[in-house]
């Protein structure tokens, strides 16, 4: 079993209903959810969009390679009705699950990178993140999510909203 984490977010229709959805579908069909923070409201990040975001990230045991775990992780979307992405540009998203570290491994294929390149980036994540793992040590900056959180650039707002 892998110890792998998953972020997860939803800004259109009932978001918190989409996350319980989405997180109960990865316990079915990937494996054992072994932890999720609470549910935090953010601002869109990278476009600009009315509707706000509901995040949060969580904690599975998996005997799914990256691969395997990303093609399920795309067919819970599928079923929830998000459309494939034709371009790089952000949109709004019924459901978005994205992994950011599958163990201890880092990796790069061509539609797959692992720990996910723009977690130091993204407070929406690394705040409920280290809501549930906050001495997980990232291997490539060599840093655990606490400091990655402190040292990280983003000022958008972020609520907790559900515990």
């Amino acid at each position: 079993m892998i110890q792998t984490y998953i972020g997860l977010g939803s800004n259109l229709g009932d978001r918190i209903a989409k996350l319980n959805s989405a997180i109960s579908k990865v316990n079915l069909t990937i494996g054992e959810v072994t932890k999720c923070s609470s549910f935090y409201e953010s601002e869109p990040w990278g476009f600009e969009s009315t509707e706000q975001f509901v995040n949060c990230v969580i904690q599975i045991q998996t005997n799914l390679s990256p691969n395997e775990l990303l093609a399920q992780l795309k067919e819970i979307e599928r079923e929830m009705g998000r459309n494939q992405r034709i371009s790089m540009i952000y949109t709004d998203r019924v459901i978005d699950l994205d992994i950011l570290y599958y163990g201890e491994e880092r990796m790069e294929f061509d539609c797959l990178s692992i720990p996910h390149p723009r977690i130091y980036d993204r407070r929406f994540v690394l705040e409920p993140f280290a809501e549930i793992a906050p001495k997980w040590l990232d291997i490539t900056k060599g840093k655990t999510i606490n400091e990655l959180l402190k040292s990280c650039q983003d000022t958008s707002m972020l609520k907790k909203i559900v515990s």
